[in-house]
């Protein structure tokens, strides 16, 4: 997204016309103490693409919005008196909560494009061009803030250490409540032998005990169950793949729930973080029950992928409580696991010394 850098604010002498200097000073007023309020809002939604997201492309898009709005005001900022502003001491009950870095994204967008509004309107009484430059980047920030929000609620979603699916050889339920109880933080349910008469019932039962605990909830393959269930994501295999794309999904699910793809080589995994996926799982890295046919892809292809794949990757295959930390020493920060919980006589304890062991230095 860039920006044409040509003048566009006359001197106050051609473009301000107003009938005395107090009335000047006043509009200066407001439009330098709305260019404070636009270029700090912007800042803080900055700070969150660039240090959540880790988005090199949302950081310099907001980079050039701020330096865009100062460009058009830079002949105008001499009237600043922060000193002497009414306004400088008051502070609502609202402004002082926050409960989530969306709030905080929410609210500093929200922050900039208001005072964009202001600078559109009292920009006119100094030059009509400078309305419409306001204008154009307040419209462009409303198309960024959507798509930076549902980017930010997603991969907040994948604030986690420990990923559990469930297993057929357990009862689900079961699993899902030691989860819960042991601290973890995202399940999957995963039964192909199931029905889906008998997935959509267990889907329907795990999202109510996960919603309450707060545990994103991820189901295998079907879309259509994590749709009427609300489940805060799916994950899909290479197979699933071959029929329907990711675009198409994301169309069906909608912006704000996790699309994780399972990938057994370095190709399919940037291939997936090419097409869209939120997360990739990666596996087996170590030898497993669960996939005898398969050859253990190891920790040197670990680190190859992480050193490249920049979304999340959630290491599988045959991790346990003796290996686990490799895992993590191979720069990759998510483990997830089956039969070391899931075939666990004690799930609750079995995920709180995982995740122990994980969290590590």
């Amino acid at each position: 997204m860039k920006f044409k850098t040509e003048k566009l604010v006359p001197s106050k002498a051609e473009g301000l016309k107003l009938k005395t200097k107090a009335e000047n000073s006043k509009i200066l007023r407001i439009i330098d103490v709305n260019v404070n309020r636009a270029v700090e809002g912007l800042r803080v939604v900055e700070d969150i693409a660039r240090f959540v997201l880790d988005d090199k492309k949302y950081t310099v898009q907001l980079k050039e919005f701020r330096s865009k709005i100062r460009r058009a005001i830079k002949n105008l900022l001499k009237d600043r008196r922060s000193s002497t502003d009414v306004g400088r001491k008051s502070y609502t009950k609202k402004e002082s909560k926050r409960s989530s870095i969306q709030d905080i994204f929410a609210a500093n967008a929200k922050r900039a494009q208001e005072a964009l509004r202001v600078l559109e309107e009292f920009s006119k009484l100094i030059d009509p061009r400078l309305g419409k430059t306001f204008k154009d980047i307040r419209f462009k920030i409303y198309d960024l803030e959507k798509k930076v929000y549902f980017d930010l609620v997603r991969r907040l979603k994948l604030d986690f250490d420990l990923y559990v699916v469930t297993d057929p050889m357990n009862d689900h339920l079961k699993v899902v409540r030691g989860v819960i109880a042991g601290g973890g933080k995202v399940v999957q349910l995963r039964d192909k032998k199931a029905s889906k008469s008998k997935l959509l019932k267990l889907a329907k039962q795990i999202r109510k005990l996960t919603a309450k605990a707060d545990v994103i909830f991820i189901m295998n393959d079907y879309f259509d169950i994590a749709n009427k269930v609300g489940a805060d994501g799916i994950h899909l295999g290479q197979e699933d793949l071959k029929t329907m794309s990711l675009k198409q999904v994301r169309r069906k699910l909608g912006d704000d729930k996790v699309i994780g793809v399972s990938t057994h080589s370095f190709t399919e995994a940037v291939k997936a973080e090419q097409q869209g996926a939120d997360y990739v799982s990666l596996g087996p890295i170590f030898s497993t029950p669960s996939k005898p046919h398969m050859k253990p892809l190891g920790l040197n292809l670990l680190r190859k992928v992480a050193k490249r794949v920049k979304i999340p990757i959630v290491a599988i295959g045959g991790i346990n409580q003796s290996n686990i930390l490799r895992v993590k020493k191979a720069g990759v920060q998510r483990a997830a696991v089956i039969r070391s919980v899931v075939a666990s006589k004690k799930i609750k304890k079995a995920v709180r010394q995982l995740r122990k062991v994980f969290q590590q230095s």
